[in-house]
């Protein structure tokens, strides 16, 4: 018999590098039943022992044809989608089970298309009562928060840029090395100059400068959903670009060729070299258990001086997959507590405040800086 008492959270895909993340953060949240699912019992099973409580694991395969009857059975009062993939190719299945079953649903995909699409649920998720919201991570969930509190002082945005540079030691999932190995070559238009201009996931290897301990890293472009975002909620942008990259030098040098030879059709990005890179890269000498992120844009302040801003999260010994996971936690507390969006589906976009998600990294090794210079005197990214 069920006990209404408890909120019953589902996290699809719970056991994962990310799920198992939103699980730890969640678990403190009072009279919360977790429920950890995916296609694997046994490691559903183990995580909900660790996790502790009320929490239970579940076989839960998220290509069932009958998975809207089954979340109906749960009664669920929110499901969190970590079971990707979300770059390959846009597959709302779980979703729209989630509105077929009437179940409050937040995803943590940072694919492009299927956040920037994802509005198109929103008829049906109005009509079924739900809120639904995609791309709970830190693109564009955390990266949104940050150019939030960027306008404050920089009502204007000309340009922005956004980079993301994991630490080399730390545990890797192997769907999201899958994931972003597939898509190197692969094109996609970015807002350059006032100009949709075209690049590829892999183009554009360049120096970017973090705060230390983390230091400069070389980057590269590849295909995020702000691209398409920031231009759309930002009128007076004229450029955008996002970087990542892998530590050491050697292996993101390794990587952008791989992309370079995937543009003229070699088989450079096959699933069995990815799952071979995957084994690699923790052997591979070189590289430090720290990453980040900045959020830097440049434009025009409330006196109209032009002005830079920009915003670093820091992860630091390891600690730095806590912070995609942290905007997922934030919302899913505001959906329990009756704080979340309207009834409709929609991208993950300034829907939480940087205090809302950084609060979810509190009892990590995670530092913030928010810096202004006018006129240009300390720029932070070299290209």
């Amino acid at each position: 018999m069920i006990n209404n008492l408890n909120k019953r959270v589902l996290i699809l895909g719970g056991y994962g590098n990310f799920g198992e993340r939103i699980a730890q953060m969640l678990k403190s949240e009072p009279n919360i039943q977790l429920i950890i699912a995916g296609r694997n019992k046994g490691l559903a099973d183990r995580c909900a022992e660790q996790l502790g409580g009320l929490a239970e694991g579940l076989r839960l395969e998220r290509d069932s044809i009958n998975l809207a009857a089954q979340l109906r059975a749960l009664h669920l009062d929110l499901l969190i989608h970590c079971a990707g993939p979300f770059q390959k190719e846009v597959d709302y299945r779980v979703a729209k089970a989630c509105i077929e079953s009437h179940t409050p649903y937040i995803d943590i995909s940072d694919g492009r298309r299927f956040v920037c699409d994802f509005h198109r649920l929103s008829p049906a998720a109005e009509a079924a009562g739900i809120a639904m919201v995609s791309g709970a991570s830190s693109l564009p969930g955390l990266s949104s928060a940050a150019l939030m509190e960027i306008g404050q002082e920089l009502p204007v945005i000309h340009s922005l840029e956004i980079a993301i540079a994991p630490a080399h030691r730390i545990d890797r999932g192997l769907a999201t090395v899958y994931a972003g190995f597939e898509s190197l070559g692969h094109s996609f238009p970015q807002l350059q100059e006032g100009h949709w201009r075209e690049s590829f996931a892999g183009k554009h290897l360049r120096p970017i400068t973090l705060a230390h301990p983390v230091g400069k890293r070389w980057l590269c472009d590849f295909d995020v959903p702000d691209l398409e975002l920031c231009p759309k909620h930002l009128p007076g942008l004229r450029s955008a670009r996002f970087a990542t990259g892998l530590q050491p030098l050697t292996l993101q040098v390794g990587l952008s060729t791989c992309a370079r030879l995937a543009r003229i059709h070699l088989p450079a990005t096959s699933a069995r070299l990815a799952q071979l890179g995957h084994k690699l890269a923790p052997r591979w000498p070189g590289g430090t258990p720290h990453g980040g992120m900045i959020v830097r844009a440049k434009g025009e302040n409330q006196h109209g001086e032009t002005a830079t801003r920009q915003w670093q999260v820091l992860g630091l010994n390891g600690d730095g997959p806590w912070i995609p996971a942290a905007p997922a936690a934030a919302l899913a507390r505001k959906f329990l507590a009756g704080n979340g969006p309207s009834p409709g589906a929609q991208a993950c976009w300034q829907l939480l405040t940087l205090d809302e998600i950084l609060v979810e990294l509190n009892d990590y090794s995670i530092v913030t800086a928010m810096e202004t210079h006018s006129r240009e005197r300390m720029p932070a990214i070299a290209h």
